[in-house]
C-alpha cells in the first residue's frame, strides 16, 4: 500500500513539475512576444511623432489652399496613427488620456483648416506653440531607448505591470492579442515599386562589342591599370541586360568594372586598396571629380550632393536636360573618391545610362507671394525633373525656402499645374 501511495505521490509530483515548467516556459514565450510587440509599438509611435512634427512644419510653409492640402492631410492621418499606437500600450491612463486628447484636437484642427472652417492664419499662429508641445511629447517618449531598448526593461516597465493589474484574465486576453499580432502576415503586393526594377537598355542602338574590345575600352578608360592582370566574364542569361564583368589586380589595388555589351558603356567601377592619413581639400575633391566626369564622357551632368566618411568622398551627379538645363535626378551618377589623394574608388552610372524618357511640359509662372507664408523667403530657384505620385517624371520648380524659426526647405512644384510634388526639410 505504501508503495502504491509513493508511486501516486511521485507521479503527481512529476506531473506538477512538468506542468510548472511548461507553464513557466509558456509564460517566458509570452513575455518575449509581448516585449517585441510593445517595443514595436514604442518605435512606431516615436517615428510617427517625428513625421508629425515635420508635417506641422510644412503647414506653416504655404498660404495657398491647394498647396496646404497634402500637409494638412498628413497631420490628420499621422496624429490618428499615433493615437492608435498609444492606445495599444499599457501606459498610465491619465497620461494616455491627456496626449490622446491633444493629438485628437491637433488632427481635427488640421481637418477644419482644410475644410475652410478655421483660417490658415489662426492655425499657423497656434502651431508655433504646438511645435514645442510635439517636441516635448517626443522627449517624454525618450524612455523607449532606455537601457538600450533591452527586453528586460520592456518586460519590467510594460509587460509585468500590465499582467499584475489584470491577473489570469489578462494573461489569456494578452495571449490572444499577441497571437493575432505575431500571426499577422502582410504579403508583398505588386505596386509602384516595380518601377524601381532595373530596366532594359532598349534605347542604346550601339553594336555589340567583343571581349577583346571590352578589354581595350577598359584600358582606355583606366590607363593606370594598363599593366594589371585582368579577367573578363560575361553576364548571366537572366541579367536585365548583357554586360562584361572585368576584374583587375595590380599591386595593392584590386577591383572590377562593368561595361555594357552594347557599345561598351561604363556601368560601374569599384576598387580597394590601403589608405594613407593625408587628406585632400574640398576644392581638390571637386576638381578631381570634374576630371573623372570629363574623362568618362558624362559632361552633361552637374554635381548635386557630396558627403564624406573617414576614407572617402561620396558624390552624386544628375544629368541636365538639353533644352532648359533642368536637373534630371533619376539619371544619376555616383562617384567615390579617396580622401587621401583623390583617386577614383568607385563609380555607378547605371541610372545615367538607363536614361529616363522626358516629355515636353509647359512652364507656367508661379506667384511666390501667394504660395508661401510671409515668414518664408525663397533663396534659390531652378528647374528639375522629379517623380509625382504616379511615378511620372515632371518638370518642377526647385525652390529653397528659408524661415529663421522653422528652418530651410527644398520644395518641388510642378511647372504646369503647380502641384506640390515634394517638400523636404534640409539639415
Amino acid at each position: 500500500m505504501k508503495k502504491i501511495i509513493w508511486v501516486i505521490v511521485s507521479t503527481v509530483a512529476v506531473v506538477f513539475l512538468v506542468y510548472h515548467f511548461s507553464v513557466q516556459s509558456q509564460n517566458n514565450r509570452l513575455e518575449n512576444a509581448l516585449a517585441v510587440q510593445y517595443s514595436n509599438q514604442l518605435t512606431s509611435a516615436s517615428e510617427k511623432l517625428t513625421k508629425l512634427t515635420e508635417s506641422v512644419d510644412q503647414t506653416m510653409l504655404f498660404t495657398d489652399k491647394e498647396a496646404l492640402e497634402q500637409p494638412l492631410d498628413d497631420v490628420w492621418r499621422i496624429s490618428s496613427d499615433i493615437r492608435t499606437s498609444i492606445s495599444a500600450l499599457p501606459i498610465n491612463n491619465e497620461t494616455s488620456a491627456i496626449w490622446m486628447n491633444y493629438l485628437n484636437r491637433l488632427g481635427n484642427g488640421a481637418a477644419q483648416v482644410k475644410d475652410g472652417k478655421v483660417p490658415i492664419e489662426e492655425w499657423q499662429k497656434n502651431m508655433a506653440g504646438a511645435r514645442e508641445n510635439l517636441q516635448e511629447l517626443s522627449n517624454q517618449w525618450a524612455f523607449t531607448n532606455k537601457d538600450g531598448g533591452s527586453k528586460d526593461y520592456i518586460v519590467k516597465a510594460f509587460v509585468q505591470n500590465k499582467l499584475d493589474q489584470g491577473g489570469e484574465k489578462s494573461w489569456k486576453s494578452l495571449g490572444n492579442s499577441v497571437k493575432a499580432y505575431t500571426e499577422s502576415d502582410f504579403p508583398m503586393t505588386a505596386s509602384e515599386a516595380d518601377q524601381q526594377k532595373k530596366k532594359d537598355l532598349q534605347h542604346i542602338k550601339d553594336a555589340d562589342i567583343t571581349s577583346a574590345e571590352a578589354k581595350e575600352k577598359f584600358f582606355k578608360l583606366f590607363p593606370e591599370f594598363k599593366d594589371a592582370k585582368i579577367h573578363i566574364t560575361e553576364s548571366s542569361q537572366d541579367a536585365p541586360y548583357p554586360f562584361y564583368h572585368i576584374q583587375f589586380h595590380e599591386g595593392i589595388r584590386i577591383g572590377y568594372a562593368d561595361l555594357t555589351k552594347k557599345g561598351g558603356h561604363l556601368l560601374s567601377f569599384l576598387m580597394e586598396r590601403p589608405f594613407e592619413k593625408t587628406t585632400i581639400t574640398v576644392q581638390q575633391m571637386k576638381d578631381k571629380s570634374a576630371e573623372y566626369i570629363k574623362t568618362f564622357g558624362f559632361t552633361d551632368t552637374e554635381m548635386v550632393e557630396y558627403r564624406e566618411n573617414s576614407i572617402a568622398w561620396h558624390l552624386s551627379f544628375a544629368r541636365k536636360a538639353e533644352d532648359n538645363d533642368a536637373l534630371i535626378y533619376a539619371d544619376g551618377i555616383q562617384l567615390k573618391i579617396a580622401k587621401d589623394n583623390g583617386e577614383l574608388l568607385g563609380l555607378n552610372a547605371m541610372e545615367y545610362i538607363q536614361k529616363e524618357k522626358i516629355d515636353k511640359q509647359k512652364i507656367v509662372p508661379i506667384d511666390k507671394a501667394e504660395l508661401f507664408s510671409s515668414n518664408f523667403s525663397v533663396e534659390e530657384e531652378r528647374l528639375a525633373y522629379v517623380e509625382n505620385k504616379q511615378l511620372q517624371q515632371r518638370l518642377a520648380y526647385q525652390l529653397i525656402a528659408v524661415n529663421e524659426s522653422i528652418g530651410t526647405y527644398k520644395i518641388y512644384i510642378d511647372t504646369e499645374n503647380h502641384e506640390i510634388l515634394h517638400a523636404e526639410k534640409l539639415p
